[in-house]
């Protein structure tokens, strides 16, 4: 994200995708306004695939746990 502010919050530079969790947890996927035809970058792919495991919730604890024992290293 770049270093700039409005009153609507942070501006993505052109061309790029975010998985945004607010205040309240909840999520906001955003995608560059690209034709339909545009293939989608890997890593976008990435956060979509997140985005929909973030229901499962024995996922989100498994990475959870996964996290926290990276950090302990």
């Amino acid at each position: 994200m770049t270093d700039i502010f409005t009153d609507h919050g942070t501006v993505l530079p052109p061309g790029s995708s975010a998985l945004v969790v607010s205040a309240e947890g909840e999520f906001s996927f955003f995608l560059p306004d690209n034709p339909p035809d545009t293939p989608v970058p890997r890593l976008t792919q990435l956060l979509v695939a997140v985005l929909m495991r973030s229901e499962d919730e024995d996922w989100v604890e498994e990475m959870l746990r996964i996290f926290e024992d990276q950090s302990r290293n």
